[in-house]
């Protein structure tokens, strides 16, 4: 990738955000700004696709150490090394994130940061919905000063990052420089700095600042973090490498994917409940009509099983076949006349005929009904009696 989107982030999520973009190819800034908080990082969300996303954090958050190490052994020693410092953190090690750096003459370089305070970083991303897989202390982006013996220093609004040396480096508030220096000069009395718009009232009379070619501050941090000098994101921080341009065209169709499962298992229940609730209508209509045609029973147990019996005691005669060629005419008449309402059927078996007492609008109803049994059976009413607008009566079907 030739473009890359350069963010320096706060100590705390109210703190400013600096960010700037960046072609490497053409050596030109495309676009630059700053953000009140950490909860404006979504502003940067539609910059982020076809970019390498680099993170500066404060070097106020970081602690550096130097660690004298054996050529030997040097794996087992470096993993004492958090126990060696136990005495000099303010945290219990376990709380901390311990990362390795660069060994010069035997002398190991460790950076300390609070795990709490990676994890805050990391979690504005993800609500930000940008992908990141590395942050450097952002003193390390300052370039390194031309001669070893000297220190470069950048002015970022009223913070100033000095870097010392290939490793080492501070961020540290304006008004605390004239102590800083005093404590890096040592014996020597004055300091010379390779400075990039370090404020006239800063240059301390007591050291000499050789003034640096004149450009942005986040312009100049990303000219010289081409080459990554350092990743915080290693161990339990490691991030996996997923590319913003990949999300951005999947996110959409992973939404899309997702609404469809949900709406197919919202239908499946509805359906399934539907079924249910259609099953449990048949099932009550079916001991309904079980009952109708058997008063006396009072609870319904295992009604197929019961039927199933009813059928087989029914077709243990020689009538059996009968009695349904009766039920099918009779069926076949009811759906002729629907005024017709069966109340109660029984069949004599002896006797091979089947009494039916039934209801209809009228005696004419009746009459009809009756013709059409007639074709097949011999057919003869019994008492009919008018209640209301209903004419009750009986008929006896004779095989």
């Amino acid at each position: 990738m030739s473009e890359r989107l350069i963010i320096r982030l706060g100590s705390n999520a109210e703190d400013a955000i600096h960010w700037l973009h960046y072609n490497d190819k053409a050596q030109e800034v495309i676009g630059s700004g700053s953000l009140n908080s950490a909860s404006e990082l979504t502003q940067l969300a539609g910059q982020v696709a076809n970019v390498n996303v680099q993170v500066l954090v404060p070097g106020s958050d970081i602690s550096y150490f130097e660690v004298e190490v054996p050529k030997s052994n040097r794996r087992q020693a470096i993993a004492a090394i958090p126990f060696m410092l136990e005495d000099e953190l303010a945290s219990d090690i376990d709380a901390l994130h311990f990362v390795y750096g660069n060994v010069n003459d035997n002398r190991q370089s460790v950076y300390v940061c609070e795990k709490s305070k990676l994890a805050n970083w990391l979690d504005w991303f993800a609500e930000a919905e940008i992908s990141v897989t590395q942050f450097t202390p952002d003193y390390l982006a300052v370039p390194l000063a031309k001669d070893d013996s000297n220190i470069s220093a950048l002015q970022f609004d009223e913070q100033i990052l000095l870097r010392l040396n290939a490793n080492h480096g501070l961020c540290i508030n304006e008004q605390w420089l004239e102590v800083t220096l005093t404590m890096l000069s040592g014996e020597e009395e004055t300091l010379t700095l390779e400075h990039y718009d370090i404020a006239q009232q800063n240059q301390l009379e007591s050291h000499q600042w050789h003034p640096q070619p004149l450009m942005l501050p986040m312009q100049q941090l990303a000219m010289s973090l081409v080459k990554l000098p350092l990743n915080l994101l290693v161990g339990e921080f490691a991030q996996n490498k997923k590319s913003n341009t990949q999300w951005k065209v999947w996110r959409g169709v992973a939404v899309a994917a997702s609404l469809l499962v949900v709406l197919f298992f919202v239908e499946q229940f509805i359906r399934v409940n539907q079924l249910e609730q259609q099953q449990a209508q048949l099932k009550q209509q079916t001991e309904d009509i079980y009952r109708k045609l058997n008063p006396n029973v009072r609870k319904v147990i295992k009604l197929k099983s019961r039927m199933q019996q009813e059928l087989n005691q029914l077709a243990g005669g020689g009538g059996s076949n009968e009695l349904f060629a009766m039920l099918e005419t009779m069926n076949s008449a009811f759906n002729s006349v629907p005024s017709v309402k069966p109340s109660n059927i029984k069949f004599d078996q002896r006797r091979n005929e089947l009494r039916l007492q039934a209801e209809a609008n009228s005696y004419q109803d009746f009459e009809k009904f009756k013709g059409l049994l007639e074709q097949q059976y011999t057919v003869t009413t019994g008492a009919m009696n008018n209640n209301g607008s209903k004419v009750n009566g009986s008929l006896v079907v004779k095989g």
